[in-house]
């Protein structure tokens, strides 16, 4: 603990007078200022606290600089940084103003895109549902043909028809004339009955004009449907045409792919044919491999045999060699013998 009456304002206003006369205040230069009193322990916290609030005037002190000059570096750096921020702004904001337009530039061309994708939706659906109306046209158009000359047929068989009536009522008429001549006394009996046919004749034809009207009708009708399909086909031509060019392209690339088919076919059996001769090559140094591990083993045979014989024979100079030191060793006995001997008659003689 320190000493009682050393209090932060005495630590602040020594450290103070320090920093103003140029001198760094450390713990003991304060100590000394305090006219050394107080421990380093209760001065190091409080002077600590005072540099905490005072970080301007303890670095220009520790690094020898003037109060006034301090301040002139902090203003310039203040202003600095006060330029440095606002150069920051303008350029966070051109990057903001760069990135909204940029955003809503990605924006308008995904809209963009997805109306495009949309409409090429719809173009599609649009083609599909005019190729049906073609198809349908087609087929209404082959059944309508049917029925036209179904129409053409019955009217030709109307008017074949009408002109048996009118060869009828000719003959009828002729008849009749015929019978006025001959029948003249039958004639009052006769013109009744020649009256009700003639109605009925008259009943017939006026029913038989009647269908030719209708059948007529008919044929205007269907050749004014026919007309407008023909109009409907027409416009629907340039889109037919266009769909021919499309197939017509998906052929040639079909064509394309089949030609590319075609050589890689031809490559296929090329790799399969160098793969056959390189199989028939394998399989000859694989007869070959087999010929020499025969050759091999006949030969590793052979040389167990050599081997065996060279042992045999080293056995047999061995056997030799100690015969040899055997015979070495006797001749030496009888060179000694015979030397002692001679040295024996010698010393006789």
């Amino acid at each position: 603990m320190g000493r009682a009456g050393i209090h932060y304002s005495h630590v602040a206003k020594a450290a103070a007078q320090l920093a103003a006369d140029g001198k760094n205040p450390t713990v003991d230069s304060v100590r000394e200022a305090l006219g050394s009193t107080g421990s380093k322990s209760t001065i190091a916290p409080l002077l600590k606290r005072w540099k905490e609030e005072h970080q301007d005037a303890v670095v220009g002190t520790e690094l020898g600089l003037p109060a006034e000059l301090l301040l002139a570096m902090k203003g310039v750096y203040e202003k600095l940084q006060t330029d440095i921020n606002q150069q920051l702004e303008q350029v966070n904001e051109t990057h903001r103003i760069a990135l909204q337009t940029a955003t809503d530039l990605v924006r308008q061309l995904e809209t963009d895109n997805r109306l495009l994708y949309e409409e090429k939706i719809g173009l599609s659906a649009e083609l599909k549902q005019a190729q049906d109306a073609l198809a349908l046209l087609q087929v209404e158009h082959h059944s309508q043909s049917v029925t036209l000359a179904t129409l053409q047929s019955d009217n030709a068989g109307l008017q074949q028809r009408l002109a048996d009536r009118a060869a009828e009522v000719a003959a009828l008429n002729q008849q009749q004339t015929q019978t006025r001549t001959q029948f003249e006394h039958y004639q009052e009996a006769t013109a009744a009955q020649r009256a009700e046919e003639r109605h009925a004749a008259e009943q017939r034809i006026a029913r038989l004009e009647q269908d030719l009207s209708s059948a007529q009708q008919r044929l205007q009708g269907l050749q004014s449907t026919i007309a407008q399909q023909e109009t409907e086909l027409t416009h629907l031509r340039p889109e037919n045409t266009h769909l021919k060019e499309t197939a017509r392209a998906s052929q040639d690339e079909l064509a394309s792919t089949q030609l590319e088919r075609n050589q890689l076919a031809y490559q296929f059996r090329e790799i399969t044919t160098t793969n056959q001769m390189l199989t028939s090559k394998f399989e000859a140094v694989q007869q070959e491999l087999t010929e020499s591990r025969m050759a091999l083993a006949a030969q590793e045979k052979q040389t167990e045999l050599l081997t065996e014989r060279l042992v045999s024979a080293e056995d047999k100079a061995e056997k030799l060699d100690q015969e040899k030191l055997a015979l070495f060793r006797e001749v030496t006995s009888l060179q000694s013998t015979i030397t002692h001997l001679e040295k024996t008659n010698l010393r006789n003689t």
